[in-house]
């Protein structure tokens, strides 16, 4: 099985084994920044929660074996910017277009989420998402922050600008989207809290 799909498995049975507890922490959050329960914020942050799992599992998860991290000595990463043209023309494989495509995607539901539900300023999710994709990148670098004694996964700086991108091209869907989106629906409230 594909080690994506897996992960994303993984991480929607987390998700629901955690359900219950979410729906009350989410409601007391929404609560706390908007003073009131709405429908629309709910599913937002119930879709981001799960997303954000997913993207843990997918880009931590799995951790090594015992046996890969005996060879683990050294910290290591792909620190040239757009080095990923260079791997598309020397492989020629749609492995290669694929995993740039698949950085973009992985960050644009971030984008997405934070400009439609919770109507952030772009920028601010720009770099919300950058902060996103080094913490990742970092983890990546150091070992899962030096827990392990080298990088059992690449740090590329090509997935930092790609999944920067990703965020960046999910506020643009969120404005087109939103447009779309009946009033009635950002403004029916669960429990009408005040």
């Amino acid at each position: 099985m594909n080690i994506w799909v897996e992960s994303l498995i993984n991480g929607f049975k987390l998700y629901l084994k955690m359900f219950p507890i979410m729906i009350i922490i989410t409601a007391i959050f929404i609560f706390i920044i908007k003073s009131k329960i709405r429908l629309l914020y709910f599913i937002g942050t119930q879709a981001l929660v799960l997303y954000l799992i997913c993207l843990i599992e997918i880009v931590i998860f799995p951790l090594p074996s015992s046996d890969k991290i005996a060879t683990l000595h050294s910290y290591e990463g792909q620190f040239i910017p757009f080095n990923f043209i260079l791997d598309i023309a020397k492989d020629k494989s749609l492995e290669s277009i694929l995993q740039v495509i698949l950085n973009v995607l992985m960050t644009v539901p971030f984008g997405f989420f934070f400009k439609f539900f919770m109507n952030i300023k772009r920028r601010n999710i720009i770099v919300m998402t950058f902060l996103l994709s080094l913490t990742i990148e970092l983890a990546q670098l150091t070992g899962l922050f030096f827990i392990y004694p080298g990088s059992y996964r690449l740090f590329d700086v090509d997935d930092l600008m790609m999944n920067t991108l990703g965020g960046f091209l999910g506020t643009v869907l969120a404005n087109n989207i939103n447009s779309l989106v009946p009033d009635i629906l950002k403004t029916k409230y669960i429990v009408l809290i005040q």
